[in-house]
């Protein structure tokens, strides 16, 4: 037996345990209580016998040696004393049946007589005298008797069933729990599309499976990820890895002049620039989302800073044939981290100008919102498939598999979603196939209120 399954076992028995338990004690209580309620009601019910019978030996006026007739008188026994506590009168049974020391006004007192029948008696002063009368209840204790006998009788069995329904009952509600783990137990990197059956659940644990569903589907669209990015890093690696080997095995063989070794040393020093680029990249998104991580924020007229990043990238885009223009606006001060803000504009250029083809045009523009100040970037480019939008910020995403080398590895609009996000604003994007994009991000004026050493940017 597994450990897994020896565990469910010993849970099973413990809940098994816990319901004869508790079943018992429901049961003990009920039956106690109903038991103490008929000897409650049986001992008021002779109390109010007993007082009616000494208030009809008072009428009957009995005197010294006297006695009351059998017609008169309900009770089975009596004594009536004096102020003095002398007996005046008695029935010939009464030092039998009455017990000694009874108190005056005290309730009834169960006596047992030397033939072993249980009497109930009780003594009560009216006009000076004391009256002790008693009734023989030896059935009532015979039937209290009998009503304990048969409680034994059936709690014995009770809890017995109430173990062996315990037993069943938590084996058959531990069953889904133990399909669960089954399903768990199986699930591996090679089996992450298994998914626990919650339609065959309990309304109980049907939510939980569809949690933990979500949960494995989650984890399952990250190993996706995981394996597109490993191949993807490997891709780009493996460009600048093989340029740096090809052009340092040529340069050692073919090499004649200094000319040659400066060309070879600046091709190398190109390649490592693309792999310092890349690594500073991965960086950035794995430290823009850790918590510890904190801006340098200024104070910056953003209409300002637009119109430098345009000059910034003006030269790639005439070279690329593209239009690119700032559409005018007033001065914007706000808030931000300068170099992040710098960095995320320009992945959101370099993407226009890759999609925009020879002749069109890609704009910056700036505005407020509300308590936000604007930034979108438009183009007029080949505009994303719908499919591909709610995704396009995921991290290594990128609606193209079929790239070619040298086109990045889906990192630029997840730094700009990162970039966003430590501002504590959001990313937005909308885009037409065939029409263009366009990408909006939305920054509170007074910045998120974190202001300490900048955060790590890669190289623009």
């Amino acid at each position: 037996m597994s450990s897994k399954t020896a565990a469910s076992w010993s849970m099973g028995r413990r809940m098994a345990v816990w319901y004869a338990a508790s079943a018992a004690a429901l049961l003990l209580v009920a039956t106690t209580t109903l038991y103490l309620g008929v000897a409650s009601s049986l001992e008021a019910e002779g109390d109010e016998g007993l007082e009616y019978a000494a208030a009809s030996l008072e009428k009957s006026g009995i005197g010294p040696g006297g006695r009351p007739a059998h017609d008169d008188w309900p009770g089975d026994g009596y004594r009536v004393r004096d102020a003095a506590g002398g007996v005046i009168a008695s029935s010939p049974e009464a030092d039998e049946r009455l017990p000694p020391g009874l108190v005056a006004g005290a309730g009834g007192v169960d006596h047992r007589t030397a033939a072993g029948r249980w009497m109930r008696a009780v003594s009560r002063e009216i006009g000076g005298r004391t009256y002790e009368v008693c009734y023989d209840r030896t059935r009532e204790m015979e039937l209290l008797r009998r009503y304990r006998r048969w409680m034994a009788l059936i709690l014995a069995p009770a809890v017995l069933a109430s173990s062996v329904l315990g037993a069943l009952v938590a084996r058959k509600g531990l069953r889904p729990v133990a399909e669960i783990a089954a399903t768990a137990a199986r699930i591996g990197p090679d089996r992450l599309g298994e998914r626990i059956a919650a339609d065959r659940l309990p309304a109980e644990l049907s939510d939980l499976a569809a949690t933990f569903n979500v949960m494995l589907d989650r984890l399952q669209e990250s190993f996706r990820r995981l394996e597109r990015f490993s191949a993807d890093i490997a891709h780009e690696l493996r460009t600048p890895v093989h340029a740096l080997r090809n052009v340092a095995e040529v340069a050692l063989t073919t090499s004649q002049t200094r000319a040659d070794d400066q060309e070879a040393l600046a091709v190398c020093l190109e390649s490592a620039g693309g792999l310092a680029r890349l690594i500073d990249r991965l960086l950035f998104i794995a430290r823009a989302g850790s918590p510890r991580a904190v801006l340098d924020l200024e104070a910056v007229d953003l209409t300002a800073e637009l119109e430098s990043v345009r000059e910034f990238y003006e030269p790639a885009a005439s070279q690329a044939g593209i239009e690119l223009v700032r559409l005018p606006s007033p001065p914007l001060p706000c808030r931000v981290d300068r170099t992040l803000m710098q960095q995320a504009v320009g992945n959101l250029l370099t993407n226009a100008f890759a999609h925009t083809p020879r002749g069109g045009r890609v704009s910056v523009a700036a505005a407020v919102e509300g308590a936000d100040v604007v930034i979108c970037v438009s183009d007029t480019g080949s505009g994303i498939a719908p499919e591909h939008l709610p995704r396009i910020f995921d991290r290594f995403y990128r609606p193209d598999p079929a790239r070619p080398s040298g086109a990045g590895c889906g990192l630029g609009l997840a730094i700009v979603k990162s970039f966003a996000e430590l501002h504590g604003g959001r990313a937005e994007i909308a885009s037409r196939p065939g029409q263009g994009t366009q990408v909006t991000l939305r920054l509170p004026v007074a910045g998120p209120g974190r202001i300490g050493p900048a955060a790590p940017s890669p190289d623009r």
